[in-house]
């Protein structure tokens, strides 16, 4: 099967905007172009602008670029459409140049400009293929085959199953349902009994409501493969999504191609797997407000903690220590459900903040009169600084506040405050 689509579609840019960079007046002019991307894994897109040689598109280009002009700021819309007419629309506001490139595939007496671009949205007219439909990287392909089971395949024509069983099935997130599948491709050479069959994976998305914008099902498909992510303990992402976008006039689709990493991870164990029997039941049990409402600090946090897996202890302690911290400072900022969360941070003194401070510091000298002479001047240095370090707790409270405040059972993590004291 051929793994690259393509769409063919009119652009115009932007060149007469930037006078001020370019030696000589350029017109904004219609340019056929071609966007490529793969289908079948994450790959870095293509945009050939096919111009006039008189145009000298590349060397301009070129100089604007080096003139620090945003290229991809200069694509637009066809120019001059009919009222009636509605172009399809690349959107490039998420993306980054990788690359400008000559090309010596000429068509129709026109020379190519190859742009490579890391993501790109497209807005195309007249296109319907249900809400949301996002096709997932590896690691999703890796777990959901456990939920597929194959039978037979042609060996008994009366009772051929290609699918004997599907443990998938439609769940509700917020406003939508979705589903995790995968779509079957065949790669048949005539010449030979050679039959190839291909399959991905894909997340797809239904609203329920009807009403949901494109970029808010963009959102929905971003949540569920962080939560991919996280159930899995690996890198979860989609690479193609082809979205329906209804807050225009017409029925448009916003097709989405991204480049993103699709490095596969062999292990299939994870800890959650003894919790819920699959990804549905884990999603069932997030309340989807408190996911929403939360989902900046989380979109922050779960790639970190997908990298303490992969790395030695030492660094995985300062990561997961880095992370408790941040959880700790966001909900000081922020309340969970209006609930204020207060940790204790230093100990309940019979005295005043003064009269306690004075109390300590007399302590401590009388901690100096059995010091050896030869070390005194150095103990004194290092201690006249510890009267706020002794008022303090100890993290083990102060973690302890946290799990209280979300509502967390210790026990179920295997966390033994006493235990990582003591380490």
């Amino acid at each position: 099967m051929n793994e690259y689509f393509r769409n063919d579609i009119i652009l115009s840019l932007d060149l007469k905007s930037h006078p001020d960079v370019l030696k000589e007046e350029n017109q904004n002019r219609n340019y056929d172009a071609r966007l490529i991307h793969n289908q079948k894994k994450p790959e870095y897109v293509q945009l050939t602008i096919f111009y006039k040689p008189s145009d000298n598109l590349f060397e301009t280009l070129i100089s604007l670029k080096e003139k620090g002009v945003s290229i991809l700021k200069l694509i637009k819309p066809k120019i001059g459409i009919d009222k009636f007419e509605n172009p399809d629309i690349l959107d490039f506001s998420k993306s980054s140049l990788i690359q400008i490139n000559k090309s010596n595939q000429w068509e129709h007496d026109k020379k190519p400009v190859i742009l490579t671009i890391n993501y790109v949205e497209v807005v195309i007219s007249g296109r319907y293929l249900g809400d949301g439909r996002f096709q997932l990287t590896k690691n999703a392909l890796h777990h959901i085959l456990e939920y597929v089971h194959y039978g037979s395949l042609g060996r008994y024509e009366s009772n051929d199953r290609f699918i004997e069983s599907n443990e998938n099935r439609e769940t509700n997130f917020g406003p939508v349902n979705f589903i995790l599948s995968l779509e079957h491709y065949y790669d048949q050479k005539y010449s030979t009994q050679e039959l190839t069959i291909l399959r991905d994976a894909h997340l797809t998305l239904t609203d329920i409501s009807e009403k949901l914008t494109d970029t808010e099902l963009i959102k929905l498909g971003n949540y569920l493969c962080l939560l991919m992510s996280y159930f899995w303990e690996k890198p979860v992402n989609f690479f193609n999504a082809k979205i329906r976008n209804n807050a225009c006039s017409d029925y448009r689709t916003r097709e989405i191609h991204s480049f993103c990493v699709d490095e596969l991870y062999i292990s299939k164990g994870f800890y959650l797997e003894d919790r819920f029997k699959n990804f549905y039941d884990f999603i069932e049990s997030i309340n989807y407000e408190n996911f929403d409402q939360n989902s900046e600090i989380l979109i922050e946090l779960i790639p970190r903690i997908l990298k303490v897996r992969n790395i030695d202890d030492v660094s995985a302690f300062m990561i997961i220590y880095n992370i408790i911290e941040k959880f700790r400072n966001y909900f000081l900022a922020s309340t969970l459900k209006g609930n204020e969360y207060k940790i204790k941070e230093e100990f309940d003194f019979n005295l005043g903040k003064k009269k306690t401070d004075v109390f300590i510091k007399n302590k401590i000298k009388e901690i100096k009169e059995i010091v050896k002479e030869n070390d005194k001047d150095d103990f004194e240095k290092i201690v006249s600084d510890k009267v706020t370090f002794i008022r303090k707790t100890g993290l083990k409270d102060q973690f302890g506040s946290l799990l209280t405040y979300l509502k967390l059972d210790s026990k179920t993590y295997e966390i033994d405050f006493k235990k990582s004291n003591k380490n």
